[in-house]
């Protein structure tokens, strides 16, 4: 093993997988590593099978040696704390970083960040990929996001956002195109061609609040559309001031949390995102969307929300 490269190793000794392949065995047995990375690293040649470079499709013999060799990352940024509490730590992402790995050799993520200053969280998941982070932002996206210390808690939590109790305010700035509806839009609908559906459902802080429900479903590899076939979604809007002409602030609840969900349903009411030039945004630095709240407490009594400040790129150009 070179200094630029660890080496994850695993030796068959289950009888269950002697004749398998190499990349179902990592799969089963190799912390943090699904069958699906596995293949991908083997078919770029960083799978050995006893010392010798193997394909993903190499069958295991009792006793083998299975050993992936991943590029070693650089140390994480150091991450800010913005409240520890008895079960979560919650911090404050910034752009450009990824909340966990996705493969062994990935960049640092946050989780790396975190599992620096709080080792307990590295294990607080049943995938150690994860280190204990119960939710996750989109690489470009800020703001808070919290890693349970422990299992129990990570459960409770996990719970909680399926079953929607989890409270999430984002701040999202946004540029109206030419086709853009007035605000409040009308005959909003649960698909892209549906029923209309109740505006101003939840109390608003500022304004009229509009529901948009719409569901999401793969549109390629990297992207998210409106789909008839989706999953449903919903996502709450209210306008906010806004000194910067041609674009508007709003606040924004997400109900559901899926994928790319406040990118896609503004960039459908032709409201794309600042920086968002995947859904149409105008080119910027940075992103402007940003997780400003956090309330985990319907879900795990006790929890205080938490509240992320806001990023100084945000009135940059």
């Amino acid at each position: 093993m070179s200094d630029e490269h660890d080496e994850l190793a695993l030796e068959v000794v289950d009888h269950a997988d002697v004749g398998e392949r190499a990349d179902v065995v990592l799969g089963r047995h190799l912390p943090g590593v699904s069958r699906r990375v596995a293949r991908t690293l083997g078919l770029e040649g960083h799978l050995f099978l006893d010392g010798r470079r193997a394909a993903p499709s190499a069958r295991v013999r009792q006793g083998s040696r299975l050993t992936l060799r991943v590029a070693r990352s650089g140390p994480p940024q150091p991450v800010t704390v913005l409240e520890c509490t008895e079960r979560f730590v919650y911090v404050l992402k910034p752009a450009g970083m990824h909340t966990q790995r996705l493969r062994p050799d990935d960049a640092s993520t946050l989780a790396d960040a975190v599992a620096l200053e709080h080792p307990e969280c590295r294990r607080a998941s049943p995938d150690l990929r994860q280190g204990g982070a119960v939710h996750r932002l989109d690489r470009d996206t800020t703001g808070v996001v919290a890693f349970a210390r422990d299992l129990e808690s990570w459960r409770l939590a996990r719970a909680g956002f399926r079953a929607r109790a989890v409270l999430k305010l984002y701040l999202a700035r946004v540029c109206p195109g030419p086709s853009a509806p007035p605000w409040p839009p009308q005959g909003l609908g649960l698909s892209a061609a549906g029923e209309p559906v109740p505006v101003g459902s939840w109390p608003a802080p500022s304004g009229e609040g509009v529901r948009i429900a719409a569901p999401l479903g793969p549109h390629g590899r990297h992207h998210v559309a409106i789909r008839d076939d989706g999953r449903p979604a919903v996502t709450i809007a209210w306008p906010l001031p806004s000194a910067r002409t041609g674009e508007q602030d709003l606040l924004l609840r997400l109900v559901t949390g899926h994928r790319h969900q406040a990118r896609v349903h503004l960039a459908w009411l032709d409201r794309p995102i600042v920086g968002d030039a995947a859904y149409g945004g105008p080119i910027s630095s940075s992103l402007r969307l940003h997780a400003t709240v956090l309330d985990l407490s319907a879900a795990c009594p006790g929890e205080p929300r938490i509240h992320g400040p806001i990023p100084a790129s945000w009135d940059a150009p």
